[in-house]
Order: structure tokens, then sequence, then C-alpha cells
């Protein structure tokens, strides 16, 4: 093959990659059909179709349920069942199902489908003070600066809690024992940051982190 054709089959491929790698931004831009923030305003028991990156791993809230939680720019929203899939973080998903809600609050979906599209950035954690962890920041990726005003309660089988506050007011930290995540070394009076999942449990907030890196203790 000559030259000419040889560089005519590269710059091919490289514009096939270009699109594909496009797809995923291109589904979750598309805007209401598909929407977190549309399906969010939906009355409950709605039929809606969902667009987003997943935010936590299949069974990450494991023995809760086996679902996870998706993000589409700044909104996001929990997904109750991962329908046998094994939904990895940064994952792009379109999931249909209906509207509910689980653990006492956090709204949610319960599929009836779920598709993976490709992969996509995991969207940054929002910065937040301990006290503005509301239904405002529910279903997104949040961060968290405070000190660790309680005891590592010991929440069997489901995980392990504790509350965090930087003066603005306790929110709650849950993890859940599905991340594998290790609290041994946390303690009562500690600095930390924490990021995670803003959840929703028998109507109190709190942060779900979902990676062992997602609580850090300051010096």
């Amino acid at each position: 093959m000559n030259k000419a054709g040889t560089q005519w089959k590269v710059g091919l491929a490289a514009l096939l990659a270009v699109v594909v790698l496009a797809v995923p931004g291109a589904v979750l831009a598309k805007g209401p059909h598909g929407s977190i923030a549309e399906a969010r305003q939906q009355p409950l028991d709605s039929v809606v179709t969902v667009v987003g990156v997943a935010t936590s791993f299949t069974g990450g809230f494991f023995p809760n349920d086996n679902g996870f939680a998706i993000q589409e720019k700044k909104v996001g929203i929990y997904i109750l069942d991962s329908l046998d899939a094994d939904i990895q973080v940064g994952q792009v998903v379109r999931v249909t199902g209906t509207l509910t809600q689980s653990f006492g609050g956090v709204l949610s979906v319960a599929p009836t489908s779920i598709e993976v599209l490709g992969t996509a950035n995991v969207p940054q954690p929002h910065p937040v003070k301990t006290g503005d962890v509301s239904e405002e920041t529910e279903g997104r990726l949040v961060r968290i600066k405070g000190t660790i005003v309680s005891d590592i309660e010991d929440d069997f089988p489901y995980g392990f809690k504790f509350e965090v506050d930087d003066g603005t007011g306790p929110t709650t930290v849950f993890v859940n024992a599905g991340t594998g995540i290790d609290v041994s070394g946390l303690e009562q009076g500690q600095r930390v940051v924490i990021q995670g999942f803003s959840g929703e449990f028998l109507g109190e907030y709190e942060v779900d982190p979902v990676f062992p890196e997602d609580i850090r203790v300051l010096p």
C-alpha cells in the first residue's frame, strides 16, 4: 500500500475513534428525554427513562439492595437494582423504570431495563457545608469537610455510621458494607474530608462514600 493510502486509513481510524468517544457525551446532553432533572420532577409511580454516569458500582450499597447511583451534570438519582448488570463507576447507562422512594426517602428508579452506552468522566463531587446536605443535594456526589463529632457506630450488617460537623450542623456519614471500606482508623475528634453519594434514610440526610479514598483524615 502506498503512503497516501496508509495516511487515509489512519485518518479514518482517528475520526471513527473521535465519533465513538463522543457518543456518551452526546447522549448525556440530549435534553429532557432521558434527563434525570426532568425525572426528578415527575410524580411517584411515573415511568421514566434516565441517562447518566454511574457514580457508584453494583453492590456498593449492599446489603440494602444491589443498586447503584447515576448523575447527569449536577443532578443525580438512585437506581434500586442492577438487574444482574455489573455496573462500574464511569459507565454511561440508560435506565427505564418506575419512579419511587427507597430507604425512607431517597428518590429512586425501580428499573425494568438497563443499557450500558459507553464511558465518560465521573462528575466532580460538589463541595457543600455539612449543614447543607439536604434534598437540594440528594442524588449527586458531594464533598464535606469537618470534625467527627460522634462515635463510629457499628450498624451490622449494613455498615458503619458517624456524624461530621463543620460548624453549620452535623450530617451523617454512612459507610455501606458493600463498599468494603475499612473504618477502623476513624475516631471521634478527627478532622476529615469525605466525599460520596448524597442520600437519605428514614428522613435523615447522609453522605455515603464509595471508595476507601473517599474518606481522608486531615493532619
